[in-house]
């Protein structure tokens, strides 16, 4: 029969081994980023973009207001700047739809929409295929991008540190890209690096942008 200090030794044994349990599951839980959450409409973002090339000369502020939108008579979110055009967002997944030129007319849109595969997580990596719509040229084209999800860090830029999502892709007409993004603070690219090689449809081109302030609109 046991005695009163064995039975209670090996309850305390039992429940140092539980708590053991709980705390190593908590810390070996990996982060996520289950979706984006879109700002609310009316929310403005600064950025200071350097580009040159294929990707456009330019070296100073892109403003993009985001507001509401249709494409193909569906709501989407439209982030738009003078400099830069629009980009049609679907509300639901955030994936790119469409992109307008600065008049508004369409330049491309993609088949299925362009966009992450959520939840994210370090490490994630995917290959996705898209018919792309060229309405300038009129071309029609098939692109694979291989992505991947390197890391979750901090990153500075003007506005501030974030703790952002590192991801990285590839597109097969040789686009390469690094964006630094916080989904969960409304924040689709608070960082970025595009590369073309000579190689591309387009010529080689640079792209560099940083956030330097959101302001979202009073409640």
């Amino acid at each position: 029969m046991p005695t009163r200090r064995t039975t209670t030794l090996t309850l305390l044994a039992t429940a140092a081994a539980a708590t053991a349990l709980l705390t190593t599951g908590c810390a070996s839980a990996p982060p996520r980023a289950e979706k984006m959450v879109a700002d609310p409409m009316g929310t403005v973002t600064t950025y200071h973009r350097k580009s040159s090339g294929s990707l456009g000369n330019f070296d100073g502020k892109v403003v993009w207001t985001h507001a509401p939108a249709t494409w193909q008579g569906k709501p989407a979110i439209a982030f738009g700047a003078p400099q830069a055009g629009v980009a049609l967002h679907d509300p639901a997944t955030f994936d790119v739809l469409a992109y307008l030129r600065p008049d508004g007319s369409p330049f491309s849109a993609f088949e299925p929409p362009v966009g992450y595969r959520w939840p994210l997580e370090v490490g994630k990596a995917w290959t996705s295929r898209h018919d792309v719509t060229n309405f300038v040229t009129g071309n029609k084209q098939t692109i694979t991008i291989q992505w991947k999800v390197v890391s979750q860090e901090d990153v500075t830029v003007p506005a501030g540190t974030f703790r952002a999502w590192k991801l990285q892709w590839t597109d097969s007409l040789g686009e390469a890209e690094t964006r630094w993004a916080a989904p969960a603070e409304g924040l689709a690219t608070i960082k970025r690096h595009v590369e073309r090689p000579a190689s591309h449809p387009q010529g080689a081109g640079v792209l560099d942008a940083e956030l330097l302030s959101r302001v979202r609109p009073a409640k």
